[in-house]
């Protein structure tokens, strides 16, 4: 195809060139690649209030029983995979829904305590709530003035 479009230089282009072109990069661009199959959608997003983390993340199409979610001090990690197969009966005539395993850790500024943490799954979107140990949350200090 390419090499059409290269030789073309040698004579004029025509319309038919163009159409050729467009289709092959039509077909090009709506192949799903393997990579992006195999990879789960992003969409994580960490919040931060002082006390506690917050953690949510975009995963469509997963159940809890699909989830794994392991806590320690010092980071979280997510790991879940999604199986998409045809009705009992049916045999699949058009997939674009693709399967997709999902493996995240993240890491934060502060220690967590593992014991306070809170995962909830709705509507595909996971939150997770992590509670800051003691000795890792900021502390106001009173200032005196000298007498």
């Amino acid at each position: 195809m390419f090499t059409q479009l290269l030789r073309a230089a040698e004579r004029p282009l025509y319309p038919a060139d163009l159409h050729a072109l467009s289709r092959h990069m039509d077909a090009v661009f709506s192949q799903p690649s393997r990579a992006r199959r195999r990879s789960a959608p992003r969409g994580f997003d960490v919040f931060d209030d002082g006390e506690t983390y917050r953690l949510v993340a975009d995963l469509p199409g997963l159940a809890a029983a699909d989830l794994s979610v392991d806590v320690t001090e010092d980071e979280v990690r997510i790991r879940g995979e999604r199986k998409t197969a045809a009705p009992q009966g049916f045999k699949a005539v058009r997939r674009e829904r693709q399967d997709y395993r999902v493996a995240r850790s993240f890491s934060f500024p502060t220690k967590v305590d593992p014991s306070a943490v809170e995962a909830t799954l709705e509507e595909g979107v996971l939150t997770i709530t992590l509670g800051k140990r003691a000795d890792a949350k900021p502390r106001s200090i009173t200032i005196r003035t000298a007498a």
